[in-house]
């Protein structure tokens, strides 16, 4: 939806393309209000137009992001593994906080179920299954959580990339990052995520069903993202129930 480009001494410039223009002025309404609640993002500094596309400039994080670290050749096993923790707790961090303003993340899921699964059985099962889950949260759901959207910082993890960012329940947002990364090959990331799916779990005090719950709805929503083909069929796997996600 974006370029990213330097843009002066400590900044860079996060420019909509052509098709998305105007986004920035809402990630940067959401970001100002996500720094004023302590969390860790980078800091907003006003919107610019360039060439007719509206543009972000936002302070420069200077590190890599957290898919690099689990990726490369510098860190072995125990290393990766010790990252866990800190991943699980940001993202804790995260859905713990409420901030006043954001979009209602159930009636965005209902609606995508209404209109992503043409089986009339499984989508009044999901539609149910999402009701009998929302437990009343408005915590901030980042909705984009996973490896690449951390930036290891010298100082801190930052998290960017904000433009699905909604308030739910907290374990909605774990369910979505599992859900994003299920079709990956089998690598150093799948164990990665095994390993947050044992440590939320453990950290948040929920069962595994009510998380597996929360997936088959995500898994089903995603589809009205405008997925086919195979990537659609391994969804609505998921979403019957058909198969669990990092376990």
């Amino acid at each position: 939806m974006a370029e990213v480009f330097e843009y002066g001494e400590g900044r860079v410039l996060k420019l909509d393309r052509p098709e998305w223009t105007g986004l920035a002025s809402f990630e940067g309404d959401v970001l100002e209000r996500l720094a004023a609640a302590g969390l860790p993002v980078a800091r907003p500094r006003g919107t610019v137009t360039v060439d007719g596309r509206t543009g972000l400039v936002l302070d420069r994080v200077d590190g890599p992001s957290l898919l690099a670290v689990i990726q490369g050749p510098g860190a072995d096993d125990a290393e990766r593994r010790a990252l866990v923790p800190r991943f699980a707790a940001l993202q804790e961090q995260i859905n713990a906080t409420t901030v006043a303003g954001l979009p209602d993340l159930v009636p965005r899921l209902r609606n995508e179920l209404e209109t992503s699964v043409s089986d009339p059985g499984l989508r009044d099962e999901l539609v149910a299954l999402l009701a009998a889950l929302d437990d009343g949260g408005h915590g901030v759901c980042h909705f984009d959580f996973h490896p690449l959207n951390v930036l290891v910082g010298s100082r801190a993890w930052v998290v960017i990339d904000w433009l699905t960012v909604a308030a739910g329940p907290p374990t909605a947002d774990l369910a979505r990052t599992l859900v994003l990364w299920s079709m990956r090959p089998r690598d150093r990331v799948t164990e990665f995520l095994r390993e947050v799916r044992r440590e939320s779990v453990e950290r948040r005090g929920i069962d595994d069903a009510t998380l597996d719950g929360w997936v088959r709805v995500l898994a089903a929503a995603r589809i009205a993202e405008g997925f086919g083909g195979e990537e659609a069929e391994w969804l609505m796997r998921v979403a019957g129930g058909a198969q669990r996600l990092f376990v």
